[in-house]
């Protein structure tokens, strides 16, 4: 876990320059079925521009350049009836094959990083966006935390993550691990978040914690060129 200091800061003003703006973008991460969701639909409702590297990417595999290309590296059979991409189809590839996998990425992600600048400028333009959450499951192992400010974790323990993709995508324990090998371990992605929220309890728990984080946001002082914000003690 990152040391805190113990000074919050004084309030961002819109004339404070974050890595990209007047604004923070904040990287939100966590185990497969810690409620990385419902955190950001909880940031969305204090006044977050959520961006979600998943529809994002969805997005990107629909462009047609991108569906030539994929169809060129992996074949006609990842292409649905309608000439678009079958993504399970080509999950089932890229999960089985590192190389594959990379190769996607290498094709998927300049794309994606692209739209991700856009959409910050465009929450940089907003009256009523205090900070940018970007979603993205693997923000750590493609570099996109770079991209931010600073990174929150959404932890739930391995139990209660299983429990909740058992009930909302009927997965197995072994269907979860297969999951879960395609990214980095829990344990390496919570040493380097700056914030960890718990989402072990009920809602109500986790949006009291999602207050507190917006109130450290809203307090926070952006950072010089060589150093991350302060995490400070939340309020």
């Amino acid at each position: 876990m990152p040391e805190s200091s113990t000074t919050i800061g004084e309030p961002i003003a819109r004339a404070k320059r974050w890595k990209h703006g007047a604004i923070p973008v904040v990287g939100l991460i966590g185990g497969v079925g810690g409620g990385k969701s419902a955190a950001a639909a909880a940031l969305a409702a204090r006044g977050a521009f959520v961006i979600d590297a998943d529809s994002v990417g969805h997005a990107t595999l629909r462009r047609p350049e991108v569906v030539r290309r994929l169809a060129e590296r992996f074949g006609d059979g990842i292409l649905d009836v309608d000439g678009g991409v079958d993504r399970r189809a080509l999950g089932r590839i890229v999960f089985a094959d590192e190389a594959a996998r990379r190769d996607l990425e290498s094709i998927v992600h300049p794309l994606m990083v692209d739209e991700f600048e856009r959409l910050t400028a465009d929450a940089e333009r907003r009256d009523d966006a205090r900070f940018v959450i970007l979603d993205a499951a693997v923000l750590l192992e493609s570099g996109w935390d770079r991209a931010c400010d600073l990174v929150v974790y959404i932890d739930a323990s391995q139990a209660i993550r299983l429990e909740r993709v058992r009930r909302s995508r009927g997965w197995s324990a072994e269907e979860l691990e297969r999951r879960e090998a395609a990214q980095w371990p829990v344990d390496r992605k919570m040493a380097r978040a700056d914030r960890v929220l718990i989402n072990d309890g009920d809602v109500s728990d986790l949006e009291s914690q999602v207050d507190r984080l917006v109130a450290w946001l809203d307090s926070a002082v952006p950072p010089t060129a060589d150093r991350r914000p302060s995490p400070g003690p939340l309020p």
